[in-house]
């Protein structure tokens, strides 16, 4: 697990590779990913300067817009995470990453069947589907408004998943296939309240799985809240690390 943590570092966090629509910055100590808020995907941070290159995100991001810095128990320097708290950084919450082998996992046999209606969008309307599911299920707007949303449909490393029942949107998931590597990535899984535990979570799962199979990846990733994990781990996936989210918002 820790070569296989190793590439996830080096093909998801550092080399990371988009189309020209996501704008990765490179900077002599940061690699972002910037959108409607920037995700600080990786890091090269002396423990000695920490405070202060620290303080200078701090000072961009209070006057812009708002950053997620995830720092997993491997990342260096120790102590970052001290830092970070001290400069204004919120905690959020932990996860756990986790990995799937695809090609140790028979989509069809090991996953339950798929009793659900999970379609993957193609049109712009249906994306409000996906942002009503999404604000339901979480409690709060996506992070991810509309438009934004609107300009990754038509890129194929973008894939957008809303489940139904009785063609009510009750479900939603994203997988992001970034370029030149073996991994996929699924974020923002998730269910409202009143259709929890009927297996919905899991078809969302198992229709990104096939498909990743079907291009060829090696490997789902996820980093997974606590209320996931179990049912992540219960279908073949690996805790590989565990992480924790800060947040930083701008002033208002």
């Amino acid at each position: 697990m820790d070569n296989l943590l190793k590439a996830y570092d080096r093909e998801i966090r550092i080399n990371l590779k988009y189309p020209d629509i996501v704008n990765v910055s490179h900077t002599r100590n940061f690699i972002k990913i910037e959108g409607p808020f920037d995700f600080i995907s990786y890091w090269d941070i002396p423990e000695e300067s920490a405070s202060q290159l620290v303080r200078e995100q701090v000072g961009y991001y209070r006057k812009n817009k708002a950053v997620i810095w995830r720092v997993f128990d491997h990342d260096k320097p120790a102590n970052l995470e001290t830092v970070l708290k001290a400069e204004g950084f919120e905690y959020a919450d932990s996860v756990t990453l986790v990995a799937l082998p695809l090609a140790e996992t028979d989509t069809q046999a090991r996953f339950e069947s798929d009793k659900h209606d999970v379609r993957e969008l193609a049109k712009p309307a249906e994306l409000h589907d996906f942002l009503a599911v999404t604000e339901t299920a979480f409690g709060e707007p996506s992070p991810n408004d509309y438009a934004y949303l609107y300009s990754l449909l038509p890129v194929p490393n973008f894939k957008f998943y809303v489940a139904y029942q009785d063609n009510k949107p009750v479900a939603a998931a994203r997988f992001i296939i970034p370029d030149e590597t073996r991994f996929g990535l699924l974020f923002g899984g998730c269910v409202i309240p009143e259709c929890r535990g009927k297996g919905i979570y899991k078809a969302l799962i198992n229709s990104r799985a096939r498909l990743a199979k079907q291009m060829g990846l090696e490997y789902l990733v996820t980093e997974a809240r606590e209320s996931s994990r179990p049912i992540l781990e219960s279908m073949g996936f690996k805790p590989m690390v565990k992480g924790r989210t800060w947040n930083l918002y701008p002033n208002t």
